[in-house]
């Protein structure tokens, strides 16, 4: 899913600064078991604690430290786990603390244990993976019976709580798959939701960087349509590709409405940071790609966290 969908509207269209994406550890693996999980494809799925939450926190303060931070975002494995859940307040906390819109994209099955929480952290955004309105739909989609019942609680209590205005509803895109998501629309309405992001599923996680599984033209057409959904519903809707892999040379031939569709894009891709629970950092579009043992790794108290990105920086220039 992408971190696009849990950065706050107003930011994610063009970031001017860096934005630093992290993954939480989760030494007993998800709770899920979602086929195209992009952690899993590109390898960050380790359950190793070589960082911890003060470790996350100092990366954090010695960037902001030396540079502005436009946004901070968690993602997986699962940042609202029982065992991930000090890594998120840690990291919450810093950025309400250093005044840096901070947010999350969670599954929703832990929501509900931590709406009061998240409540008092106020972060920027929170982005709830929900793959169809239809609880079998979505249990399959995310392999585990009872997903969609236990995201939904945690939803209707954040709904009624000061979180509301944070929330938005993220689903993925599969190919040839688009009525899954058609009743979506309906269910943000219902929930009182008024933001819906959508990412088409991409290849990630090999050796070059790859476009949108299935047909381009098709992809489009489907976006097109569930664009139109959602404005019966009253919902805005948007399409995240925050690095630019949907091109839409060739469907603009074909889907006149295109232009209307909104994508989001990254203005600065190369300003993008993902760190890993192992310390390993990827930037830029090879944020895409596998991660592997010569990633570079950051070592807290052995480096400045500028200092190793500036260095990553100077290595790819």
């Amino acid at each position: 899913m992408s971190y696009l969908a849990a950065l706050p509207s107003h930011l994610s269209d063009a970031v001017a600064h860096s934005i630093l994406t992290f993954i939480t550890p989760a030494p007993n693996g998800c709770n899920l078991h979602c086929p195209f999980c992009y952690i899993d494809r590109r390898n960050e799925a380790a359950r190793a604690l070589d960082l911890s939450p003060a470790d996350y926190v100092a990366f954090i303060e010695q960037v902001a430290a030396r540079e502005p931070v436009g946004a901070i975002c968690l993602q997986g494995y699962e940042p609202l786990l029982p065992e991930s859940f000090a890594y998120t307040r840690a990291i919450l906390e810093a950025g309400k603390r250093l005044g840096i819109p901070t947010s999350l994209v969670t599954n929703g099955t832990f929501l509900e244990r931590w709406v009061d929480e998240l409540a008092a952290l106020q972060p920027a955004k929170i982005a709830v993976s929900i793959d169809s309105a239809d609880p079998v739909t979505h249990d399959k989609a995310r392999g585990k019976v009872g997903a969609f019942e236990d995201a939904m609680r945690g939803l209707h209590l954040a709904a009624a709580s000061s979180l509301r205005p944070m929330l938005t509803l993220a689903s993925i895109l599969m190919p040839n798959r688009h009525e899954r998501l058609l009743g979506m629309p309906a269910l943000a309405r219902d929930l009182g939701i008024e933001h819906w992001v959508v990412t088409v599923l991409s290849e990630v996680g090999k050796e070059e960087i790859g476009g949108p599984v299935g047909d381009r033209r098709r992809t489009f057409a489907d976006l097109v349509l569930l664009k139109r959904e959602a404005e019966r519903h009253g919902i805005d809707f948007v399409v995240d590709d925050e690095f630019g892999t949907l091109s839409d040379e060739d469907a603009e031939r074909d889907v006149v409405d295109i232009n209307a569709l909104r994508i989001r894009r990254l203005a600065q891709p190369s300003g993008t940071f993902r760190l890993l629970p192992t310390g390993q950092c990827s930037m830029g579009l090879d944020i895409l790609k596998e991660v592997k043992p010569d990633t570079p790794r950051w070592q807290p108290g052995r480096i400045d966290a500028f200092d190793f990105i500036e260095d990553m920086r100077r290595h790819r220039a």
